[in-house]
């Protein structure tokens, strides 16, 4: 038996890969939409080959997505060999697979944009301009679509969403407006109208035809370069002296008990040596409960905050809050925002949970007993969490990978939240692009909500961001020190922090099924009407 090759998916392949480089640390958003628009050529150039249908769509789909999230997310594979001890193949075909299934929605949002243009472009022919136009409509709404269903299905995987690759872009300007989700739709049209263009003109096509296609590629950065100069924010309150903590304690000896300690000390060694309104610490700096701190340590810090002022905010395991009558069994993963007289003043309990990192999805019990980590269940914070009131700003707290998703975040800053703090930890991935990737996130937050972001890492990338999302200034990666500033927070709703992912949603709908009419339309007129 042969096994054969869809036509086009090599170069799909090919060009996936090429575009996760387009993600930090590269971080170049042309190259993001030149290799998408790479893949609408192959989806176009399917059809002209012998009017395939869906499957042929899939296939090319599926391909580039291989190549783009498993080059994207190879960070994974560290965890589980590195770190987790798991056998280098399995850990290997693990990556695979995962990739593999998330290559599905790129492989579903090409076959369905393979059907429209069957739909909107029937027989050999040259392609028309309206045809071109409605299918590239199609492409963008279900693509944006498909990564909204990845970043919501099984508790969703937003990572390497195609809009994050635009932090940097013309496209960024549409952020605040629609979300990251949004900023996909339009990096898919616009890729669709470049992709379109060139393989309209290789086909002979119209003038016309072109000229729209050119039009579609051209409409979504030159709305965002339009936008660019737009102010969603404005500072407000006090400025703060904030300092944030990274500790550059290895993963492997995070949970040995003699290490930990020496990290707790080093930590608040650093904590003491300035005073500061807020210090962060990062996540699970302290791998034991405030509780179980030892006297000596917590009489030092202690006395610093009362000497000096401030409070002091540590990721560390605290007991679950149960209701009344009820019984704590479970820890959450939490900041501890510790005050001068050594009460945890406040709190924030991570609502957002991570499967095989702090929860086991049913069923998996046999996969995490492949790795040797130390994995328990966690309890869920509650969805709706103050932020914490120093000196008139209003500090929310998330950790780890809650700042992926940007609707969560949404509900603080509508609850008057001035300025967004991420502790996280993922020394998990060693010294990888995971590291570059979560900043890159982490700006995009800034920019759709129009907030000042600050972020608190073990490994890196600790940093301040503005409410532009911009790095204002950063610790190098693999180091230990303190990234001192003085911050002022930002008050104003952008339309993306007001509705959450209601906008990007009704676009990519919109544009969905617009498109599909727009191309049942345009069949009907290609007999009455074949030349442009």
């Amino acid at each position: 038996m042969r096994l054969r090759v869809a036509p086009g998916a090599p170069a799909a392949l090919v060009a996936g890969i090429l575009h996760a480089a387009s993600f930090a640390p590269i971080g170049t958003w042309w190259l993001q939409t030149a290799t998408l628009a790479a893949l609408a050529a192959l989806v176009l150039r399917a059809h002209a080959r012998d009017a395939a249908g869906a499957a042929r769509g899939a296939a090319l789909g599926m391909a580039f997505g291989l190549g783009w999230f498993v080059a994207g997310v190879a960070w994974l594979y560290v965890s589980m060999h590195r770190y987790g001890g798991m056998p280098a193949p399995i850990a290997a075909l693990a990556l695979l697979l995962f990739g593999a299934y998330l290559a599905l929605f790129p492989a579903t949002a090409c076959a369905l944009a393979l059907r429209a243009v069957s739909i909107a472009w029937p027989g050999a022919r040259a392609p028309r301009s309206f045809a071109l136009v409605a299918a590239g409509m199609v492409f963008a709404g279900c693509w944006a679509l498909a990564e909204i269903a990845r970043g919501w299905l099984f508790t969703g995987f937003p990572w390497l969403a195609i809009g994050y690759a635009h932090v940097d872009g013309p496209l960024a300007a549409l952020a605040p407006l629609v979300g990251v989700y949004g900023v996909c739709a339009f990096a898919a049209l616009s890729a669709w109208g470049i992709g379109a263009a060139a393989f309209a003109g290789s086909r002979g096509a119209t003038a016309r035809a072109v000229a729209g296609a050119i039009a579609l590629a051209v409409a979504p950065p030159a709305a965002g370069w339009a936008l660019g100069g737009l102010q969603w924010s404005q500072p407000t309150g006090h400025r703060l002296a904030v300092r944030l903590l990274q500790g550059n304690v290895p993963q492997e000896l995070k949970f040995d008990p003699a290490r930990s300690l020496a990290a707790m000390q080093a930590y608040a060694a650093e904590a003491m040596r300035a005073r500061a309104d807020l210090t962060v610490l990062p996540e699970t700096a302290w791998t034991v409960p405030w509780s179980a701190t030892p006297a000596p340590l917590r009489d030092a810090l202690l006395g610093h905050l009362a000497r000096s002022g401030g409070v002091l905010a540590i990721g560390m395991p605290l007991p679950e809050q149960a209701a009344p009558g009820q019984a704590v069994s479970r820890l959450t993963n939490s900041v501890a925002v510790i005050d001068r007289e050594g009460a945890i003043a406040a709190r924030y309990d991570k609502r957002h949970l991570v499967p095989f990192g702090e929860f086991v999805p049913r069923g998996f019990g046999w996969f995490v007993a492949l790795m040797n980590i130390p994995l328990g269940e966690f309890g869920r914070g509650a969805k709706l969490q103050p932020p914490l009131d120093i000196d008139g700003q209003r500090v929310a707290f998330d950790v780890c990978y809650e700042d992926l998703f940007g609707e969560e975040l949404a509900v603080q800053v509508r609850d008057g939240a001035t300025i967004l703090v991420n502790v996280s930890n993922i020394a998990w991935f060693g010294d990888s692009h995971a590291l570059p990737q979560h900043l890159q996130i982490a700006r995009m937050r800034a920019i759709e909500l129009a907030r000042p972001v600050l972020r608190a890492t073990n490994t890196g990338v600790t940093a301040a961001i503005d409410a532009r999302g911009r790095v204002v200034d950063a610790l190098p990666t693999y180091t230990a020190g303190a990234l001192a500033l003085s911050l002022q927070g930002s008050a104003g709703l952008t339309p993306y922090a007001r509705w959450g992912n209601a906008l990007p949603l009704a676009l990519a709908l919109a544009l969905a099924l617009s498109g599909t009419l727009a191309c049942v339309v345009a069949r009907r007129s290609a007999g009455s009407n074949p030349l442009e």
